[in-house]
Parts: C-alpha cells; structure tokens; sequence
C-alpha cells in the first residue's frame, strides 16, 4: 500500500510538473464541441448507423484507480434490444463526443483523454453490421514517422467541421511542442489532409524559458511577404518553431518578428536532428524537450 501511494505521488508531482512547463497547451476551455458532448453515464437516442431506426448510446467513464486512470466505454442498445459494447485504453479524464463528421448519416463518436503526463488520444468508433467499428487514424503520434494507422489519433480534438478532425498532440522537433495536424474519413479511416506540418501555436511564446538561442549562427531562408532571402539567423537571436514535418524541415518566428525556414536531418544517433550538419546539442545551450 505504501508503495502504491509513493507512486501515485510520484506520478501526481509528474504531471503537475509537465502541466507547468506547458500550461498554455492544454486542452481548451470551453469544450469546442460542445453540442455533440456526451455526458458520462447519461443515455441518448441516435440513429447512429443511418438506417432510420434508433439506437440508445451511453458513454461512461468508468473508475479505475488514481494510478490506470478510467476506461472510457460506449454501450449500444440496438433497434432489436440487443446490447453492444466497446471501450477504450485507460484514460485520465476522458471526454466523448457523438456527431456525423462527413455527413453520411453515420455518426462518429469520439473519446478524447490523456494517457499520462499530457499524452493526450483521440479513439473513434462508428455503428456498423449490428457492432461498434473501430476507426483508425494515420500515424500521427509523437514518436511515429507519420506512415501506417494507428487505432487511436494522437490529440486532443480542436475541432471537428466540414468533414475534418483537427487533433492537437505533443511533438519532439528541436524540443516538445504541440502541434496540430487535420485528418478526413475516407475509405473507413482517417487520413491526412492538410500540407503534412506539424503547425505549432507561436502567439504566446514564453521567449525566456521555452525559446531556442542559438549559439552559432544558422544559415536560413527569411521570407517576408512571399519574397525569399537567403540569410542567417545569427547566434542570440531567440526564434521559436512554428511549424515542421520533424525530418526535413523547420519553420521559425523569430523574437523580432521574422519568418522563415532552414532544413534539418534525423541525427544518426537516433535522435534530434541535424541542423546544417551539426548537432542540435551543439548549436544551442538548451533544447526544451518535455519527458
């Protein structure tokens, strides 16, 4: 028992820690989806598969204990009375959200919760052949490529409209940041639909802590109304990363305002990445990863 509370601590005081290093990234407040929100334990009638004939869904978040976190589950009652299940990993307060994205009469439901320490995923499961269905998701998590599915989207949801799911995760490119990515349901799963960046929020940098300060200069292409200019972003100046696809290329905003971008390449080591062929351990004095 004794242990069990030092881990329970141990994990309490984790996650306290993440949540200050990245405060401004949490889920938002007010619920963005609002009007599709399931509320645990509450039953609602839908016609989820879009035959015209209702079905009865209730999602509950079921306790575990301080250390798993709750298993999010979705009971269906069919039109003929039959009764089906379907959950999910264990999840710290998971959230669930019922509404046909694509307009096909199909209606997606959603289970959005955190892992741990800020991981946060998105499951999805639809109505179909008299069972819950699960949907995938492109490979969009932290420590993946972006190639191959994954049953769950790395994220939480921004927003859902027009047909899109926009998820917001945690990614490692010159240090842990969120970023967003858009998907859209075609064939059975989501894919990718946007321009394949990871865009990260740069309005509200807190340029002391959370900043890169080079200590060398870093050769980089300045864009300024459309017009590129070969330059460099010289050592001290601070600039944060507003978008990548974690292997090729960064874009940057610096401190004063500037835009623009400069490639980088996996580090052979298997970690953090090249940039102009120098490590990012030896072009800056501190890289804000997140554990």
């Amino acid at each position: 028992m004794r242990l069990k509370r030092t881990l329970s601590v141990l994990l309490a005081l984790l996650a306290a820690l993440w949540g200050a290093a990245l405060a401004e990234d949490l889920p938002p407040d007010p619920d963005p989806l609002a009007d599709a929100a399931l509320t645990s334990g509450v039953p609602v009638t839908l016609d989820l598969d879009g035959d015209g004939a209702m079905e009865t869904l209730t999602f509950t978040a079921e306790s575990g204990d301080e250390i798993l976190g709750e298993f999010a589950r979705i009971e269906i009652v069919t039109a003929a009375g039959n009764t089906v299940g379907w959950n999910t990993q264990s999840l710290f307060s998971p959230t669930a959200h019922a509404l046909d994205l694509d307009g096909d009469g199909v209606v997606e439901i959603f289970i959005t919760g955190d892992w741990a320490s800020a991981d946060y995923a998105t499951y999805c499961t639809q109505f179909a052949g008299g069972e819950p269905q699960t949907v995938r998701f492109a490979d969009a998590s932290r420590g993946g490529d972006g190639e191959g599915y994954e049953d769950y989207g790395y994220g939480y949801i921004v927003s859902a409209a027009g047909g899109e799911l926009t998820l917001c995760g945690s990614q490692d490119v010159l240090g842990t940041y969120f970023g967003t990515r858009t998907f859209a349901l075609r064939d059975g799963a989501f894919e990718f639909a946007d321009d394949g960046l990871w865009h990260f929020d740069t309005s509200a940098v807190d340029w002391e802590n959370r900043a890169l300060d080079p200590i060398a200069d870093i050769p980089a292409t300045f864009v300024d109304g459309g017009a590129e200019t070969a330059g460099a972003i010289e050592a001290g100046t601070r600039f944060a990363v507003a978008a990548s696809d974690k292997v090729s290329i960064v874009y940057f905003v610096t401190e004063d305002g500037r835009e623009g971008f400069f490639p980088i390449e996996p580090d052979p080591r298997g970690w953090g990445v090249l940039v102009n062929g120098v490590s990012e351990d030896e072009l800056f004095a501190f890289v804000p990863y997140a554990d």
